[in-house]
């Protein structure tokens, strides 16, 4: 079993950072979804980062990949989806990329659906939660392909 933990739009509390790597001890992989605005990228090492929209003076690529025990994973912000048509972005997205898995933020509202073969995926915010959401982070496991998605709510 992999352990992949995720966070998103922390917008320049580092704080958070330190926070969710605490918290989350012995885990696989950590993502970070954008939005950071790290005044010091070194407090992002050990991430696998993607570029939000406000990390202007971040050097981060826009997207990654991750292979994790065979479940092909794709991650970026999220801030091309828009409003309408979302899921439908997000399967095209998917397909061309042949991953099974978008990990993404921008909203900064959690989500953790499927649909069909693919699932999408949220942490939320740490700082700035929208929607009536709890500042949150996630993790998701991953145990011979099945995934199973927990919602962290930040207790400080």
């Amino acid at each position: 079993m992999k352990k992949i933990v995720i966070m998103s739009d922390n917008h320049g509390d580092q704080s958070m950072i330190d926070y969710v790597k605490e918290q989350e001890q012995g885990a696989d992989y950590f993502v970070h979804c954008g939005d950071s605005e790290a005044y010091d990228i070194r407090v992002l090492e050990g991430f696998i980062c993607v570029k939000g929209n406000n990390d202007w003076s971040l050097d981060l690529p826009k997207e990654a990949r991750l292979n994790v025990e065979g479940v092909p994973i794709f991650i970026t912000h999220g801030q091309y989806f828009g409003y309408f048509n979302r899921e439908l972005v997000m399967n095209d997205l998917l397909t061309r990329h042949h991953c099974r898995v978008l990990i993404s933020g921008h909203t900064h509202m959690p989500m953790f659906e499927k649909d069909g073969d693919f699932y999408y995926i949220n942490p939320g915010s740490t700082t700035l939660p929208r929607g009536g959401s709890d500042r949150s982070y996630g993790v998701l496991l991953i145990d011979n392909g099945k995934l199973d998605f927990r919602l962290k709510k930040i207790q400080k």
